[in-house]
């Protein structure tokens, strides 16, 4: 009989462990616009998703070196922030944001949006971490954002525009 709880608690430890390394907290890239075409900026546009138990009340993005992705050279430029959050530049070319004193923080099963950031590079990735109530950091994972091109246009009429494919 002992020999059975065992076996169950070692099972129920095996079944929990894969659920506790599952992703607690995404970003979710929802819109990608052009700023300016010279020099090619972007405007990324991401919801955060809290999937797990723990209040989500900061974000922090950091930028990380991988395959395409340069840290030196995804820096953002730029971050905004939805009602009851602040965001702000930090040194190391990333951003920070938290929620304002009184507003609710991110709870289990809730979206919250739109945060976004202004980037010089089409394709960056960022360490992304997270903060619970008191400030700690409880989750954090790896989030890449990518755009298009922006392409410049050049202002013409119908007939100009015509012209050029006679």
């Amino acid at each position: 009989m002992r020999s059975l709880r065992f076996l169950f608690l070692v099972g129920l430890v095996a079944i929990a462990a894969p659920l506790a390394a599952q992703a607690q907290v995404q970003i979710v890239q929802t819109n990608c616009s052009t700023v300016s075409v010279t020099p090619p900026l972007v405007r990324i546009t991401f919801a955060t998703i809290n999937l797990g138990p723990i209040p989500v009340c900061s974000i922090h993005l950091t930028p990380v070196t991988i395959g395409a992705s340069n840290a030196d050279s995804c820096k953002i430029i730029e971050c905004s922030n939805p009602p009851g959050w602040d965001c702000q530049l930090t040194p190391g070319g990333g951003a920070f944001w938290h929620t304002l004193p009184g507003a609710p923080c991110i709870g289990q099963g809730q979206k919250h949006e739109p945060f976004d950031v202004v980037l010089d590079p089409l394709y960056c990735c960022y360490r992304a971490e997270f903060d619970d109530p008191s400030g700690q950091i409880f989750f954090s994972q790896l989030v890449c954002f990518e755009c298009d091109k922006p392409v410049g246009t050049r202002g013409a009429t119908w007939g100009r525009l015509k012209m050029l494919y006679r």
